[in-house]
């Protein structure tokens, strides 16, 4: 059968929070076919990672609880952007409040949809350099450790099962392949 896009009837919203907005979408699929498809509300604003590199051949990883499965991980430093808002700004505002940093030196390198079967929200990864110090409000829900990590020890970290979060290996995946042309 042919890919074709599906065709949405109604939408109703199912939880409508500061932090999460659900939807009910009644669509119709390809073949005719009229279902219920929850989801997340359509995106205005995205989300950044910062690929934070460092003269010392160091990436910048933090270390924050996650209270979905009770386990502190490892991640890059980002978080949601705010409509409109230029994803360089939001990295450097995420760098300044997550990290008191500024880069001076920033280039995107890529993006990725976070969770293709639920929301549209993509992901960009943004490689960033040369610092200055610029410490930002910080995110009352955030208790965030950073720590620079040798880029050689990346590799064992993945093999040894110490990164599990998603957008970190994905971002890792996205900075290696591209790093050179960045």
């Amino acid at each position: 059968m042919p890919l074709h896009h599906w065709k949405t009837l109604s939408r109703k919203t199912i939880l409508n929070h500061p932090r999460m907005h659900i939807v009910e979408d009644i669509v119709e699929l390809p073949d005719g076919t009229v279902t219920d498809y929850v989801r997340s509300a359509p995106e205005k604003a995205h989300a950044v990672a910062v690929i934070a590199l460092n003269d010392k051949n160091e990436i910048l990883l933090q270390k924050e609880y996650s209270y979905p499965p009770d386990k502190v991980l490892w991640q890059l430093p980002g978080g949601g952007m705010r409509e409109g808002e230029d994803i360089i700004e939001a990295a450097n505002r995420e760098l300044s409040e997550e990290c008191g940093l500024h880069a001076r030196s920033c280039t995107v390198i890529g993006s990725f949809y976070l969770n293709n079967r639920r929301s549209d929200m993509k992901q960009y990864i943004v490689a960033c350099t040369d610092f200055t110090e610029k410490p930002g409000q910080r995110d009352a829900e955030e208790f965030i450790e950073n720590i620079w990590v040798p880029i050689n020890n990346l590799e064992a970290m993945v093999r040894n099962g110490e990164l599990e979060n998603v957008n970190l290996l994905a971002g890792l995946y996205m900075w290696q392949c591209m790093k050179d042309r960045t």
